[in-house]
């Protein structure tokens, strides 16, 4: 397999195109502990959710009606988003050694602003604590709403990683029909010029 120098991925939806870049989609409906590979990049995922019958594979979560403030044509990359107990890791594979821009794409669709309790989780990208008790409602303003992260890291032996882990807040099993664990929409990796 050749090395790249970019990757989109659309975090628990089909693949998409945005301003003119193709996100790959992400719609394997692996469950708890789970690895997948999909060839330029795999997830894993640790940690189960205690269901409610009714809602089976919510691993991936679906919600269009809380979208607010997000373009139309950024939509697309919101409406899904996939999700873990416990955590859930990305790894871009066989990406050329070197300087990159990574975009982690997030927004709050599922809890409501009169949910009991709160999403919150930290995030590493190359093993460096770049969010701790990340809050995306808090720091979207509101649920819906659009939110990029964006850092630049260095790869080494040609992977990169970013780990999303849930910071232990709340009750990650309680409305059995809802998941506190970490979510993400999307994810982009550019080289950087």
């Amino acid at each position: 397999m050749n090395n790249i120098c970019s990757l989109y991925i659309n975090c628990g939806d089909y693949d998409v195109t945005v301003n003119n870049t193709n996100y790959e989609g992400d719609t394997e409906r692996k469950g708890p502990s789970s690895y997948y590979n999909a060839g330029n990049w795999a997830f894993s995922s640790t940690g189960a959710f205690v269901y409610d019958i009714r809602y089976p594979n919510t691993y991936i979560l679906s919600n269009t009606s809380n979208l607010n403030n997000i373009s139309t044509v950024n939509t697309a990359l919101y409406t899904k988003a996939r999700t873990a107990a416990n955590s859930l890791t990305y790894y871009g594979l066989c990406l050329m050694n070197g300087h990159y821009t990574v975009r982690l794409h997030f927004a709050e669709i599922v809890f409501t602003e009169y949910s009991p309790r709160k999403r919150v989780f930290d995030v590493y990208v190359q093993g460096e604590l770049k969010l701790k008790d990340f809050d995306i409602i808090k720091e979207a303003g509101g649920i819906g709403r659009e939110l990029i992260k964006s850092y630049t890291v260095n790869v080494k032996n040609n992977t990169l990683k970013i780990q999303l882990y849930w910071a232990g807040k709340g009750k990650p099993n309680f409305p059995l029909t809802e998941t506190n664990g970490p979510i993400i929409s999307a994810i982009s990796v550019d080289a950087s010029k």
